[in-house]
């Protein structure tokens, strides 16, 4: 994993919340702990969505872009 890259993703994050004023979140696209599969904390498995997506998704595996 590429620890720049993640804090980079991290960082995005605040950014678009202090730029929108509503929350924004790092989202694993495949969930770390999933029922069918499990993913890894590496970059590529990061996207920034708006929290109330993050949080209405749950654990399952859907891609918001």
């Amino acid at each position: 994993a590429n620890q720049f890259l993640i804090q980079e993703i991290y960082h995005l994050a605040q950014l678009r919340t202090q730029a929108t004023g509503f929350l924004w979140d790092v989202d694993h696209i495949i969930p770390l702990q999933g029922k069918l599969v499990s993913g890894l904390h590496v970059e590529l498995n990061l996207q920034v969505i708006p929290a109330t997506k993050n949080r209405s998704k749950g654990n399952g595996y859907s891609t918001i872009c």
